[in-house]
C-alpha cells in the first residue's frame, strides 16, 4: 500500500497529469471546456479530466481550503 505522499507524487508526475494552482483549478471548473471531476481522495487531490484529450489536472485540496477560508473572512 502506498503512503499519502507516494500517491500524491504518483498522481502529480504522470505524463498525462498537471498540478495547477487553486485559482487555475477554479478557472478550469468555470470554463466551457469539457472537464469532469476526477479526484484522487487517497492523495487528497481534487482533479479534473478533459473529456476530449484525457489529460488531468490536480490541485491540492488544502489549497482550495485556504482559498475558501480567505473568501469567508472578507467581511
Amino acid at each position: 500500500m502506498r503512503t499519502f505522499l507516494e500517491l500524491r507524487e504518483f498522481c502529480s508526475t504522470r505524463p498525462d497529469c498537471k498540478m495547477v494552482s487553486a485559482q487555475e483549478f477554479i478557472d478550469l471548473m468555470m470554463s466551457h471546456a469539457e472537464f469532469e471531476r476526477a479526484d484522487e481522495p487517497e492523495a487528497n487531490l481534487l482533479g479534473l479530466i478533459d473529456r476530449v484529450t484525457g489529460g488531468r489536472v490536480f490541485v491540492r485540496a488544502e489549497e482550495i481550503d485556504v482559498l475558501r477560508g480567505s473568501f469567508l473572512h472578507l467581511n
